[in-house]
């Protein structure tokens, strides 16, 4: 081909990217996406029901990742992706991780709607039990969109690559257009919609409420009648049971400490959906751009290809977007690092046996020891890759 010398470099230079980037997104991003769901699991961050949509976030994008690792393998003449059935399995395996990031980002996107602007809704609406149902109804739901790529993908030869390649079966050209069509509305068109319109809202709703918490603190003075209305916009006053509006009750401190931890979530979770859309948009958008035009130039390829790095970017960050935007995550990661060392610091030596100084200081007590001695104890270690 006769590159331009814009399309050499960008050629050379997504080479590189695609050889030592991608592991390293896949190491980096998979640890950080389990030290997440132990993190939301596992600490107090677990009573809340954002820490579960954001659980199973983690374990999506993990199995995202794992399919990209197996594509990569190729460069090492490791075939696994293009052999039946995994050519199938694994095309599947993304398809469902791709609707199932977007679609529980959208969930948590809505909760935090809610929180922010319904508060008194937010124990009876955002609760645990019912973040479990929605997040099992999504992934069943994103199962089924997906089937149809165990029948549209499959393994053959490519003659521009001169070699065996996992894509779409030529026989199904044409429902593979609509199906298409299908998937950009479900995963692209909507999705984006909901999580713009919700964003805009709550980061609205936030702004104000910052720059009202920070003008009640400054300010010495009994708030002014502006002040108060500014409060109740904002569900500071609960309405009176027999249903009658504008009766106004101010919140006790510990309603305020509460509405305060919500608000430190929804900046954490606003920053969360804000870089999913940016670095998801533009693929989507080539993605659409692709459906309309007829040709395609080798520089709009390698554009679609860099807009791809941006999309699987986000499978592999969310663990560093937590750690900077959100106190309660850097707390609750800090508390289970340290719980985990106070555990081994205290753990009890093996088989109930003295331990080392202990043995020295009372060696003629070692045959006392019933238990089976250490060295009688096999441990086998296995790698998963």
């Amino acid at each position: 081909m006769n590159l331009t010398e814009t399309e050499a470099v960008m050629e050379l230079v997504g080479n590189f990217l695609n050889f030592y980037y991608t592991p390293l997104l896949v190491v980096v991003g998979s640890i950080g996406n389990i030290l997440s769901v132990l993190v939301f699991f596992g600490t107090k961050l677990k009573k809340l029901s954002s820490s579960y949509y954001l659980a199973a976030l983690g374990v999506s994008d993990t199995c995202y990742l794992v399919g990209l690792f197996v594509t990569w393998l190729n460069f090492f003449q490791v075939h696994i992706y293009t052999r039946e059935p995994f050519c199938q399995l694994f095309t599947y395996t993304s398809g469902v991780s791709s609707f199932l990031s977007v679609w529980y980002v959208v969930a948590f996107t809505f909760e935090r709607f809610i929180v922010v602007r319904y508060p008194l809704k937010r124990q009876s609406w955002c609760t645990v039990r019912r973040a479990k149902t929605i997040i099992a109804c999504l992934t069943m739901v994103g199962s089924v969109h997906s089937i149809p790529y165990f029948f549209y993908a499959g393994t053959q030869f490519s003659d521009r690559n001169n070699d065996t390649i996992c894509d779409m079966r030529k026989e199904y050209t044409s429902q593979m257009e609509i199906f298409n069509y299908i998937d950009t509305v479900i995963v692209f068109v909507v999705p984006f919609t909901i999580i713009v319109v919700l964003n805009s809202v709550t980061s609205f709703t936030v702004w104000r409420f910052a720059r009202l918490r920070r003008n009640m603190t400054l300010s010495r003075r009994k708030p002014s009648n502006l002040e108060i209305r500014r409060q109740s916009s904002f569900q500071y006053f609960s309405s009176h049971p027999n249903g009658n509006n504008n009766i106004l009750r101010r919140s006790s401190m510990r309603e305020n400490r509460m509405l305060y931890s919500q608000m430190k979530v929804t900046k954490m979770l606003l920053i969360v959906s804000s870089v999913f859309v940016c670095l998801n948009l533009p693929s989507y958008v080539m993605r659409v751009r692709a459906f309309v035009e007829t040709g395609h130039s080798y520089l709009s390829i390698l554009v679609q290809y860099y807009c791809y790095l941006f999309f699987i970017t986000n499978f592999g960050i969310n663990f560093i977007l937590y750690c900077i935007s959100g106190q309660n995550f850097r707390k609750a990661v800090i508390e289970m690092f340290r719980r985990h060392h106070q555990r081994t610091v205290n753990q009890e030596p093996i088989s109930g046996c003295a331990t080392n100084s202990e043995l020295m200081r009372a060696y003629g007590n070692i045959a006392t020891c019933k238990h089976p001695s250490i060295h009688d104890n096999h441990y086998h270690h296995k790698s998963y890759k």
